[in-house]
């Protein structure tokens, strides 16, 4: 079983304390919310020489998307406080998983959508260990 946009965006939105967190998705209509993708940057599959078995730290590529009010100031504040918070994350447990840490990118700017909601991207990758 491999961690799921989905397993990240209940993670996210535990740690952020913020509801409106989708995985795949963002809800355009509001003014705040958060959006968890696969990173467009692909990469290989880590297995460790000893197969599945032996691999146990795993990695998962993304990419969260901050769609946060219509004023870049505050959606910038925003972007940065999210990046803090998950470059913080350190043996977050889940069911099935646990996460041990979160190496983040420094968030851009990708403008405003078409409504003016301004939106910043991080790319992050979770470094994360399967409960046997």
């Amino acid at each position: 079983m491999r961690l799921t946009l989905l397993n990240i965006a209940d993670m996210l939105a535990d740690i952020l304390q913020f509801e409106d967190v989708f995985a795949g998705s963002i809800n355009a209509n509001l003014d705040r919310s958060i959006g968890v993708y696969d990173a467009k940057r692909g990469g290989k599959h880590k297995i460790c020489i000893g197969g599945k078995s032996c691999t146990k730290t795993l990695e998962k590529k993304i990419s969260i998307l901050i769609h946060w009010t219509d004023n870049p100031t505050f959606a910038e504040q925003e972007a940065d406080l999210i990046l803090e918070t998950l470059t913080d994350v350190r043996g977050y447990k889940t069911d099935d998983f646990t996460v041990h840490f979160i190496s983040c990118n420094d968030p851009v700017s990708v403008g405003k959508d078409e409504r003016g909601v301004c939106e910043y991207v991080i790319e992050a990758i979770v470094y994360y260990e399967r409960k046997e």
